[in-house]
Parts: C-alpha cells; sequence; structure tokens
C-alpha cells in the first residue's frame, strides 16, 4: 500500500472511532423532521425564463436563475390590507400571465395530498385582494386561462367565481360526505394516481371538464386518531378494500356561457377515470379511462359542445400500465407526445390527432436513450 493512501485510511479510521453515536429518537423521525430531505419551498419557475420565486416566511421572493441573487419581492402578505393574512400563507400559484397570485391560509390537511383552506387572489396591477370564498374553507382551488374566474370545490361541491362581477355560481348541488363527490377525488384516486382536482378548465375558459364520484355503495372504515388527549378521534371514510366496490365515476362538461351541463357516455367497460386534459383546441377534451386491473388504458377525445367521444389511443400490457402527466398536445393542434411503457422501456412517442403513430421519438442503445429528432 502507498504510503499517502495508508496515511489517509488511517486518519479515516481514527476519526471514525472518535464520532460519538447519537441516539435515535421517535421525536426525531416524526416530530422535529431531523432525516427529512431538505427542500425550497414554494419554488416556481417565472415565465420569463430568468427568474424563480419560492415563498420566504409572509413573502413571495424573485431570484436570478443564473446567479441565484435576490430580484425583489413579488408578494408580501403582511402589507396587504385584509383581516387574517398578515401572518403568513401556507401555499400560492400564479394565473398564467402571472398578474394575478392564489394564496392560501389556515390550511387543513385531510389526507396525504389533500387540504382545504381560505384562499385569496392578489391582482398585482392595483394590489387588491379578493377572497375567494369567506363561507368556509375550500380546496384545489384554479384560475381559468385568462385569469378572470376561479374554480373551486366546498362541501363536495363544484363552484366558479367571475372575478369581474363577483359573482359566485355552484354548478353542481348533490355533493354530500361518503356519498357523492363533484371536482374533487375520493381517497383512493389521491393514493393510486396522486392527484387531487378533479376538473380542468378548457383553454378558453368557456367549459370546465369535472367528473361527479359516486362513492355511496363503498364500504366505509373508521381510523383513530391519537392527537396528544385522553381519549382519541374517530375518523369514517369510504376505504375499498381488494375486491370490494369502488366509487362510480360519470364525466360532465359544464359550459359557463349557456350554464349547461352536458353528460359524456363513455361506455361501461372502465373502472377509473385517471386523468383529464384539454387539448390546445377548446373544443375537445381528452379523458382516459381505465379498467380496474390497470392493464387496459383508452384515450377518448370528447366534443365539449355535444359530449360526443371519438377513441384516440389505446393501450394494454399483460401486467400493469404506470398513469403519469407525460401527454403533451402539439400547438398546431395535428399531434401529439405520448409515453409509453409498451415495448419494455419508458419512450416517448409523436401521434397525429386521429390515433396514427407517427414516429417513435426515443429509442434505448446500449444502456442510454437516443433522441430521435422529428
Amino acid at each position: 500500500m502507498k504510503p499517502l493512501v495508508f496515511l489517509f485510511f488511517t486518519l479515516f479510521l481514527v476519526s471514525n472511532t472518535n464520532i460519538a453515536q447519537k441516539e435515535i429518537t421517535l421525536e426525531d423521525i416524526w416530530s422535529k423532521g431531523t432525516f427529512r430531505a431538505k427542500s425550497v419551498p414554494g419554488f416556481n419557475f417565472l415565465n420569463d425564463g430568468k427568474h424563480y420565486s419560492v415563498s420566504e416566511g409572509t413573502k413571495i421572493k424573485q431570484y436570478d436563475l443564473t446567479t441565484g441573487k435576490f430580484v425583489k419581492d413579488i408578494l408580501d402578505v403582511s402589507m396587504l390590507n385584509e383581516k387574517g393574512i398578515k401572518e403568513g400563507f401556507e401555499g400560492y400559484q400564479f394565473s398564467e400571465d402571472e398578474q394575478k397570485i392564489i394564496f392560501t391560509t389556515e390550511s387543513q390537511n385531510i389526507y396525504r395530498r389533500s387540504s382545504v383552506g381560505y384562499n385569496y387572489i392578489v391582482n398585482r396591477a392595483n394590489n387588491t385582494v379578493t377572497p375567494v370564498f369567506p363561507e368556509g374553507k375550500h380546496r384545489d382551488v384554479s384560475l381559468s386561462p385568462d385569469g378572470n374566474k376561479v374554480a373551486f370545490c366546498y362541501n363536495n361541491n363544484l363552484y366558479f367565481k367571475d372575478l369581474q362581477s363577483g359573482k359566485t355560481t355552484q354548478i353542481t348541488k348533490d355533493g354530500k360526505k361518503n356519498s357523492i363527490i363533484n371536482g374533487t377525488t375520493d381517497w383512493v384516486y389521491e393514493e393510486e394516481f396522486e392527484f387531487t382536482k378533479f376538473y380542468q378548465w378548457s383553454t378558453d375558459g368557456k367549459t370546465i371538464a369535472f367528473v361527479r364520484s359516486d362513492e355511496s355503495n363503498v364500504p366505509e372504515f373508521t381510523m383513530t386518531h391519537f392527537k396528544g388527549g385522553l381519549y382519541p378521534d374517530y375518523e369514517s371514510f369510504k376505504y375499498p378494500k381488494v375486491g370490494e366496490k369502488n366509487s362510480e365515476v360519470q364525466l360532465f362538461l359544464y359550459q359557463l356561457d349557456k350554464k349547461k351541463l352536458v353528460k359524456v357516455d363513455l361506455g361501461t367497460n372502465f373502472e377509473y377515470i385517471p386523468r383529464l386534459k384539454w387539448t390546445n383546441d377548446a373544443s375537445k377534451c381528452c379523458v382516459y379511462k381505465m379498467n380496474r386491473f390497470q392493464n387496459e388504458l383508452e384515450l377518448l377525445l370528447v366534443d365539449a359542445k355535444t359530449g360526443k367521444t371519438s377513441t384516440l389511443l389505446k393501450e394494454t400490457n399483460s401486467k400493469y400500465i404506470e398513469i403519469n402527466d407525460d401527454l403533451t398536445f402539439l400547438k398546431d393542434n395535428k399531434r401529439f407526445i405520448w409515453s409509453s411503457e409498451k415495448e419494455g422501456f419508458r419512450h416517448l412517442y409523436l401521434y397525429d390527432m386521429t390515433g396514427k403513430l407517427i414516429k417513435q421519438i426515443t429509442k434505448r442503445r446500449l444502456g442510454v436513450y437516443k433522441l430521435l429528432w422529428f
């Protein structure tokens, strides 16, 4: 062994033997978050491609993407003249043009990914603040593409608010706990498919596609909460164990101008609607439908006016199809990119809007991926 290597190895052993062993406690694991991964809170890339934003205390700050240097405060909620929001916020999102900001306060977790809270919209042009729905805590808030309307869910019903007139419209009225859910997901979708907002704005903001889930016949499970008190709390919710019934799901389109609700006929040979996504053409929505074994997937195009459907793509797998967000409709409205593991490895494929394969974009060769430009 060379002298320098031997010296380094000896010092390494000596230094490690002198390190005191620290006992790992339950508080380190669950309360203090000692071993949790570090992250940047509220990170967002900005539209100019040169800056990003993060949340720090009561502020949303802007930084230079190339240098990491602070540029300016985008928003400081402690300076807003609105009761109850000076303490700070738990989350925020920009409108598409970044002229409006939604931020959330007093949030309360439901399950792993879901929560309710109070939301406010700041108009950066005049620094005005608009509460989304002061009547109660709500969830899954999103602005229309033009930023003039906001949709949200409250007590299992779907609403939207016109920010110019201030009028709030209740789209559905049959929402009921442990029974009917409109515009948000049940526990199964939140866990299996990793999302909670079960509605989507069309690209022109004139139509909202949403899913109605009927979990009336799903068996109920009661969970015990130990929160430090003398007695625990109990919460009951719909929880389908293996072989038990899932929620029955239906897709609807709500046309804002006509105040018209259109039911979409998806047929009977499916169990799940794991994703909704509008194309760049505001007259067409894309919906995924899937069987319970999750090895058969069909993408349907839905006519926004009539609710009629046509098959865009079908995929089967002998084992399992993983659901993700790798569906991109190109701006020419003639093609889309889809990712699939149908050949054993995940690749990107280019299709036209009739579902015809144009070409495979990536290929795996000698352990690396090669991009085939199109």
